[in-house]
Formats: structure tokens, sequence, C-alpha cells
């Protein structure tokens, strides 16, 4: 197996390629990156300083159902994977917008706040 390289904010993060990650930058509050692996071993940090300007923005990759439960855990709210889509890996991909915005963009529902 591979591994793979992707920069959180200020930090790189490796990570073998069985995992799925998640980095979530938010202006003026930082970064925060998690990867979760087989095994349940779940790894998270921070990027200390997120990239000027603009909206937040998150970056997943992996297993769409894990990046599902990520990004639930980060906003604080319920995110609901269709079954279709519950077995997809998906390569990087870093979306922009509100938590509406990205998890439509993904093929997600959110549901209600926590």
């Amino acid at each position: 197996m591979g591994s793979k390289k992707q920069t959180c904010g200020k930090t790189d993060v490796t990570y073998d390629d069985r995992c799925s990650y998640h980095c979530s930058c938010l202006p003026g509050a930082g970064c925060t990156w998690t990867v979760n692996c087989p095994g349940n071993i779940v790894t998270t940090g921070t990027g200390m300083v997120a990239t000027p300007g603009g909206r937040p923005h998150v970056t997943v990759a992996g297993d769409l159902a894990v990046c599902a439960k990520m990004l639930a855990k980060t906003w604080k709210r319920r995110v609901i994977v269709p079954t279709a889509l519950r077995t997809r890996r998906i390569r990087t991909r870093t979306l922009e917008g509100t938590p509406e915005e990205i998890a439509q963009a993904l093929g997600l529902r959110l549901g209600a706040r926590r």
C-alpha cells in the first residue's frame, strides 16, 4: 500500500491510502484535519493557520461514509449518506461554501443540528 500527502492550512499531513482524510478551514478559526484508518484508528490535528481570505472550505478523500462522519463531527450536524453512495470512495476534493452547499456537492444531506 502507498501513502498520500495533503496540506491542511500550513501543515503537511501524510497518511496511508487506505485511510479517509478530512481538512476543514474556517476563516479566523484556523484549520483542523482528521485521518480515519481501518480498525477505527483516528488521528486529528490542526493546520495552525488558515490560508487568508474567502469562504470556509473542506478537503475530503477516501470512503464517503467515513468522510460524512468526519464532516458531521466538524459541523455538529447529522450528515446523511444515501444508500447508493455508502460504499463509494472519492478522490481528493476541495469544496468551498456553506455546509449545505458542500453536502449537496458530495451528494449528501444534512440533518438536524446536535
